[in-house]
């Protein structure tokens, strides 16, 4: 059992392996039927149905970035226009370690990824290999992901050296030869490609550091925290999709935050004090701006949910490498296939976006629902979990038909993410859990 997340019960027997099935949607058309013509009561032939326009190609943008010694950096891929996404796989390319100014994802357990998706319904993984070769694959089930290139299609955030020369210039990139993206008919799109720089900033240039809390469905009036550096009485904070509308909602702490209380739904410009709807505002994916009324400068940051890592790791070296992108969605309770083979292996992500601990029964189950193995795990607020299924459980399982299914059974919902894996290419790909 992983070391700080207690065993409480185990039930041991013999069991099979599924196949796993991974859905990723499906599109279909129309047909227009043609009149039948006159002159000599020939009819006129049918006519060929105009088809819809339709353009093959996604054009990708990796966001231009100024960020300062110690502050933090966001890569952002961008879509220039509309383009619905079912699934994807990509390669980032950061400037990191000896070679760069960006400390590494695996390096900064704070820091993380995250999809943005309006719906709330996409998912992702990104692997950091020790190398710092960082692989992307991402899923949307309903086919939303890249419908509003307001949004990045998703983010990553990771920390600056403090020791990194401001003027310098360096590359941000896509690998298009290790990409593909899906449209809503499982066909690949044609990509285009724009990559973006990272630029040292000045030592007193305003950087965004962290939103408390990143995420989650805030009531009227909650207060924000904006960490950052560089600022002054003089930056403004503003969060799309709420308002931050009057003087005494925003106060200056210090050069390295600022706080500021939300005032949620719509507000009469005219009016002197917040209406109190009572309407509330989903913070995740939301971009944030720092803006230096002083020289007009607009630093933007992408909130997300921000969790620590529980205690513990996985067995599974490429596990251990896996940075999880949940979906908005919460389960109380959720299934997915398993399979494993000596390279194969299924793995389950799980995060506590809440304020207090939730308990989680773990079973695999046979094609009865007849649980074969099952374990307890307590999940702390505020931390995330990420396990190859064989760190919970221990007897080898055989060729019939077997089930993950995760129950809360006290405190709040968790997000849970499947992970189908292959050790032997190093990969890992999404899987969304089935509610139940």
């Amino acid at each position: 059992m992983t070391a700080g997340l207690g065993k409480i019960s185990s039930r041991f027997s013999l069991a099979g392996v599924g196949l796993l099935w991974l859905c990723i949607g499906c599109g279909g058309g129309g047909a227009n039927a043609g009149l039948p013509g006159g002159g000599g009561g020939t009819p006129s032939p049918t006519p060929t149905p105009t088809p819809i326009p339709t353009s093959a190609i996604v054009e990708l943008r990796v966001a231009d970035s100024v960020v300062p010694p110690g502050g933090i950096y966001q890569y952002q891929l961008l879509l220039t226009e509309p383009k619905p996404i079912g699934n994807g796989s990509t390669r980032p390319g950061v400037p990191a370690g000896p070679r760069g100014p960006v400390r590494g994802l695996a390096l900064q357990a704070p820091r993380g990824v995250a999809i943005n998706d309006a719906s709330g319904q996409a998912s992702g993984v990104a692997v950091v290999a020790p190398d710092g070769t960082i692989t992307v694959k991402l899923t949307s089930p309903n086919i939303t992901l890249g419908t509003d290139v307001s949004y990045p299609l998703f983010t990553m955030t990771m920390p600056v050296n403090a020791t990194a020369t401001p003027g310098q210039v360096f590359p941000v990139t896509l690998d298009g030869a290790n990409s593909f993206f899906l449209d809503s008919a499982g066909k690949q799109y044609t990509q285009t490609i724009t990559n973006g720089t990272l630029t040292i900033g000045g030592v007193g240039d305003q950087s965004i550091t962290d939103v408390i809390p990143g995420g989650g469905l805030l009531p009227d009036r909650t207060l924000v925290r904006v960490l950052g550096v560089g600022f002054t009485p003089n930056t403004r904070i503003t969060i799309e999709g709420t308002n931050i509308f009057f003087p005494d909602d925003t106060v200056f702490v210090n050069s390295g935050e600022i706080d500021v209380k939300l005032c949620n739904g719509t507000v009469d410009p005219a009016a002197t004090a917040c209406p109190n709807t009572g309407a509330s505002f989903q913070l995740d994916g939301e971009r944030v701006r720092a803006i230096n009324k002083d020289n007009n400068k607009v630093i933007e940051y992408f909130s997300y949910m921000r969790t620590a890592d529980a205690p513990g790791t996985s067995g599974n070296n490429l596990v251990a490498e896996v940075h999880p992108m949940f979906s908005r969605q919460s389960f109380s309770g959720a299934t997915l296939p398993y399979f494993t083979d000596a390279t194969h292996f299924t793995g389950l992500a799980l995060q506590n976006p809440g304020a207090v601990d939730s308990t989680v029964l773990l079973e695999m189950l046979n094609a009865n629902n007849v649980a074969l193995e099952s374990t307890t795990i307590v999940l702390p607020a505020g931390t995330k979990i990420v396990r190859d299924i064989r760190d919970w459980f221990t007897i080898p399982f055989g060729s019939q038909e077997v089930t993950v299914r995760a129950m809360v059974t006290t405190g709040p919902a968790l997000q849970m993410l499947g992970l189908s894996g292959d050790s032997a290419a190093g990969t890992v790909t999404p899987v969304v859990p089935t509610p139940q």
